[in-house]
Order: C-alpha cells, then sequence, then structure tokens
C-alpha cells in the first residue's frame, strides 16, 4: 500500500493551459529540490497509469522565483483535454519498499464532460466548480473545494 502527501491543488487559468502551469507555494517554496540550479526534471504518473516528464523552472535572477512547469506540460494539457476552471492534484507518494514517486490527478469541473482520452480507461469522476480565470490555490474540506483568500 502507498503512502501519499498532497503537495498542492490548482484550479487551472488560462495561462495554466496554454503556456505553463505556475505551482502555487506557500512561503516561496517549492516541493522540489532545486539545488543551486534553475531547472529540474521529475516525472508524475497520471491516474491511467502513464509517466508524464515535467521540468520546474524558477527564474535565475532573485527576487520573483516563483516555480512554473514548462517542458511537458502542454501536452498533458492537450492528452487530458484541460479547460479553465478544471483542476490538477499533484501528492508524493511512498511504495511500500520506501521508493518516492510524484502522482497528478485530473480534477473535471462540474460543468464540463468528463474526458475519455486515449489512454484513459474510465474518465475522472471528481468535480471543482468553476472558477473562471483566477489563478488561486484551493484545498479540500470534507469532500468540497474551496478558494484560498
Amino acid at each position: 500500500m502507498a503512502i501519499e502527501k498532497p503537495l498542492f491543488m490548482k484550479i487551472l487559468s488560462r495561462t495554466d493551459i496554454k503556456v505553463r502551469l505556475s505551482i502555487p507555494t506557500k512561503k516561496k517554496r517549492c516541493f522540489l529540490n532545486f539545488q543551486n540550479r534553475h531547472k529540474v526534471e521529475f516525472t508524475v504518473k497520471d491516474d491511467n497509469g502513464k509517466d508524464w516528464v515535467f521540468c520546474c523552472s524558477i527564474r535565475k535572477k532573485k527576487g520573483y522565483r516563483k516555480p512554473v512547469l514548462s517542458k511537458g506540460w502542454l501536452p498533458f494539457v492537450r492528452c487530458w483535454k484541460l479547460e479553465i476552471g478544471d483542476g490538477v492534484r499533484v501528492y508524493r507518494m511512498m511504495d511500500k519498499d520506501g521508493k518516492e514517486y510524484y502522482r497528478i490527478e485530473v480534477i473535471k469541473r462540474r460543468d464540463s464532460p468528463l474526458v475519455r482520452n486515449h489512454d484513459a480507461e474510465e474518465p475522472s469522476a471528481l468535480a471543482v466548480a468553476s472558477y473562471g480565470d483566477v489563478e488561486e490555490e484551493a484545498y479540500e474540506v470534507g469532500g468540497e473545494f474551496l478558494m484560498n483568500a
């Protein structure tokens, strides 16, 4: 049995589905270890068991160092037919042998039809209300998603 730790949940904005995913961070700390580099590649497994390689980067200059996913992100968006208001949730997983990996879950908004992509056996049945083109972090309380103020 794998142990999972939720890292972040994001309601997708126009920029997230057209350009890059801006990773919500608390206190500007990312869950990845950059080891004094400005970018790092990591692999995530989707709910269909497919591995995706994303490149996460931060600006080289000090100041605004918000992490973003670029390489690999847009093919993921196209495969899952993500739209504004859909969401993704990323987890850090640890299997029974102590090996760590990441998992990404797609959350379709309520008014969007469930997506059946070419790799999927079953689409995600979770739903999130649409918040338009707002880029904010969401969190789950009692099965409902709420936006941070």
